[in-house]
């Protein structure tokens, strides 16, 4: 569905919601009871007054006035007339003033809003230039970018580090102003010095600083430690108990300014779906002892050995005292077979109990064959893990150790029972599937550890690539080349464009687009439920060199 496409079903939308809106205020009103006079005798009757809006009457509501070209499009009648199609014998009074005149307030922003993201869409990619802050892969600009996002920036000498409300700020991004089209902007800005952008690590303000002369690197004045921040690693880490494994800080990756007019190819994956890379790996199943994925460092390597010790004495626990639930499942089964009877009870009753217990007891056996399997390998891999955590804080990390260490892992072999629908629909049947796997193989079937530690291992890898370092060996760079691709031009930044997202406050002839950050993985920030950062600036404040009065809005 394009986009245009969408517009026309909201406005069906927003036709049907003002209608449902109308009928309810109508039927609310309608049934308000009208309070009796008191009958005559002892004592009144109570009876209650009917509900008042606490809107001031003496003050007389402005009008509302929605053009007439707009409910046009929504409908060729008025939606009251609407309302009284059905003859003389159903035809409803009209609604008192202010219930129309609430009504019509809500039509009027709902088709104010729907029209605005029409005209977003009739605009986007019809602007004069706009630019792709496209990200270097592989990075070539390593340590002489002229314009990057994450990492630190390049204030002048002098300036103090910016502050949002006495708080520092995060830096997000810095732009070469004299490599900005001429026209970007209609020509306004600055086109010497250059653009840092910040944000406040809570509320999402933001803080545009043109810098003049950009001298040497400067480190943020604390971590990136906020838990409100927007700080979000790759893979979800941030929601998980994965995040302390992670490298908390975003990584400074150079980018290309790429020009884009009316016609030109656009480096931005516009239809990206929601199957990225991640997903697609994660349903394939993968073997960790391949050498792409090895860890490369000791902060990979301990990293993989705390992920693994988590996840296997979390699911390989020592069995205790007493049967299982499975086992206690199979014994009130095989009590209830043999209280039944055959004359009195329905045939199908006791084909069910039968099924049941024939997939009971072949998942008590699967199960207890799987628990002296996986206790052997809970064994083993806790000497791995302890031989480990001895050596990082005595050897030199090597290569040749980590493949060491991946390939006694894989040796070992745990087995995963599952339950699943019987193939023939045979009320109570399973199916029982067990799978033996070796322990550094993820199957989509049984998730064990594997998964979480290369959503870690990425997030370390992609630091690295950015910075440049050589420890990241072929193997892995086969495979994250093209990861990291592909998350880019789902994530590419943009400048001077109609808003790829929709906000609310922008006007393609007044307003301008300073950056829009879409939440990255590979950046390791989300904003909202990963939507897009907004900073629009008004034109004429930035005819006037005023750069102080950005607006900040996250997309919905």
């Amino acid at each position: 569905m394009n986009e245009v496409e969408s517009a026309a079903l909201k406005l069906i939308g927003v036709t049907l919601a003002f209608l449902l809106i109308v009928y309810f205020l109508w039927r609310k009103r309608r049934a308000e009871p009208v309070p009796a006079a008191p009958e005559s005798g002892d004592t009144p009757r109570a009876f209650k007054l009917p509900k008042l809006s606490r809107q001031d009457r003496t003050a007389e509501a402005e009008p509302v006035e929605v053009s007439p070209s707009r409910l046009a499009r929504i409908s060729g009648k008025a939606p009251f007339d609407r309302m009284s199609e059905g003859g003389p014998d159903h035809a409803a009074p009209p609604p008192d003033p202010e219930t129309q005149h609430m009504a019509e307030a809500m039509l009027a922003s709902m088709v104010a809003q729907v029209e605005h993201e029409a005209d977003m869409v009739e605009r986007r990619g019809a602007e004069t230039v706009s630019l792709r802050l496209v990200p270097q892969i592989p990075p070539r600009d390593i340590g002489v970018a002229a314009s990057w996002l994450g990492g630190s920036p390049r204030l002048d000498p002098r300036m103090a580090w910016p502050a949002i409300r006495e708080t520092p700020a995060d830096f997000l991004a810095q732009i070469d102003c004299a490599a900005l089209p001429a026209d970007l902007w209609d020509g306004l800005g600055p086109r010497s010095g250059a653009l840092a952008f910040f944000i406040h690590p809570r509320d999402g303000d933001m803080l545009v600083v043109h810098i003049a002369q950009p001298g040497d690197p400067v480190g943020p004045p604390r971590p990136l430690d906020d838990p409100d921040s927007f700080f979000a690693p790759h893979g979800g880490l941030r929601f998980g108990d994965l995040l302390p494994f992670t490298r908390r800080a975003f990584p400074l990756w150079p980018v290309d300014l790429v020009a884009v007019r009316p016609g030109d190819p656009d480096p931005r994956d516009a239809e990206a779906g929601d199957d990225g890379p991640d997903h697609r790996l994660y349903r394939a199943g993968y073997d960790v002892a391949d050498k792409a994925w090895h860890p490369f460092d000791w902060d990979s390597m301990t990293a993989m050995a705390e992920i693994l010790d988590m996840r296997i004495t979390r699911f390989w626990r020592e069995p205790g005292d007493g049967p299982s639930p499975i086992e206690v499942q199979l014994a009130n089964v095989e009590r209830r077979l043999a209280t039944s009877d055959d004359a009195e009870g329905e045939p199908a009753a006791r084909a069910l109990l039968e099924n049941q217990h024939a997939a009971l007891t072949e998942l008590v056996a699967a199960s207890r064959a799987a628990a002296e399997t996986n206790r052997v390998a809970l064994s083993n891999a806790q000497e791995i893990i302890a031989i480990v955590r001895e050596s990082a804080g005595r050897d030199e990390f090597s290569p040749a150790a980590a493949a060491a260490v991946m390939g006694a892992l894989q040796t070992i072999r745990w087995m995963k029972v599952n339950r699943k629908p019987d193939p023939g629909g045979r009320p109570g049947a399973e199916r029982i599937e067990t799978l033996t796997l070796s322990l550094t193989e993820h199957h989509p079937d049984a998730p064990l550890w594997v998964h979480d530690y290369h959503a870690v291992w990425f997030d370390h890898a992609k630091h690295a690539y950015a910075a440049g370092s050589d420890a990241l060996p072929a193997e892995a760079l086969a495979v994250l080349e093209p990861y990291c691709r592909e998350l880019a031009n789902r994530e590419m930044a943009g400048i001077g464009h109609v808003p790829f997202a929709y906000v609310h406050q922008f006007d393609a002839g007044s307003d301008a687009t300073m950056i829009e950050l879409p939440s990255s993985g590979l950046m390791s920030w989300m904003f909202g439920d990963a939507d897009h950062l907004v900073l629009t600036m008004r034109k004429a404040d930035l005819a006037a060199g005023r750069l102080d009065r950005p607006v900040a809005q996250i997309s919905n």
